[in-house]
């Protein structure tokens, strides 16, 4: 059987008249297998705070639900059965066609290239499935809350570190500039090394790590560790 042919939109009791409760997030789950959707709104159902509005397999019918009910929350598999560029591509026209939705993609690509052009087109978290459901969970509600989520653990990458001690500032983030060895923190953290993991690739000490993540916390305006590589991954610097 061909999942994404498979269209299940099941329309929410606000269509029939009966108000859904304002503390409700609207959530709208896209992917090509149907028992992914199925676990989703299984997921999703006991949660008062969330109601599933509708579920696609592709991209023109999450369209349609989108415009029929918009979403205040799209689940997001960038892999519709078709490559990457159908789900990159959906990814844009919702942020474009409805302003304030916010897209969390849970998809089992490796790409990390994939991941970082989501990213920079506005997507507001980004988690690989497999993620514990409790994570899932959390997520969504950090989306709903304002908040980012940013899973950089991909598959094993190889990134290339330059051997080389500090030098003058090498690369700017608006006004902040970035050492190079900021850099290379940076790069590390992106692809989810731990403080000890960088330290041992750099052969600095955890303690310096920690320095330099505080740095970057500080100079990119973020409070976050994950902040970090969020708010650099969407201005193209990692």
């Amino acid at each position: 059987m061909t999942t994404d042919a498979v269209l299940d939109v099941r329309v929410p009791a606000v269509e029939s008249g009966t108000p859904v409760a304002s503390r409700t997030a609207r959530v709208l789950i896209v992917d090509s297998e149907a028992i992914v959707r199925f676990g989703l709104r299984q997921l999703f159902a006991p949660d008062p705070e969330l109601a599933v509005i509708g579920e696609a397999a592709s991209p023109r019918d999450a369209l349609v639900i989108a415009d029929r009910c918009p979403p205040d929350l799209v689940m997001l598999d960038v892999d519709l059965g078709r490559g990457d560029a159908a789900g990159v591509e959906l990814a844009r026209m919702l942020l474009e066609r409805h302003r304030g939705v916010k897209i969390l993609v849970l998809t089992g690509c490796r790409d990390r290239d994939v991941m970082m052009r989501t990213v920079r087109l506005g997507v507001h978290g980004y988690v690989r499935k497999g993620a514990e459901t409790a994570d899932i969970l959390r997520a969504v509600h950090a989306l709903l809350r304002g908040e980012s989520v940013f899973d950089s653990r991909p598959s094993p990458v190889v990134v290339s570190v330059p051997d080389a001690p500090d030098r003058p500032p090498a690369r700017s983030f608006g006004n902040a500039m970035l050492t190079e060895r900021e850099n290379q923190v940076l790069r590390l953290l992106a692809v989810g090394m731990s403080n000890r993991e960088i330290g041992r690739r750099l052969v600095i000490s955890e303690a310096t790590v920690k320095f330099h993540v505080r740095n970057l916390r500080d100079k990119l305006e973020v409070r976050r560790r994950t902040e970090i590589v969020y708010t650099a991954t969407r201005q193209g610097i990692v």
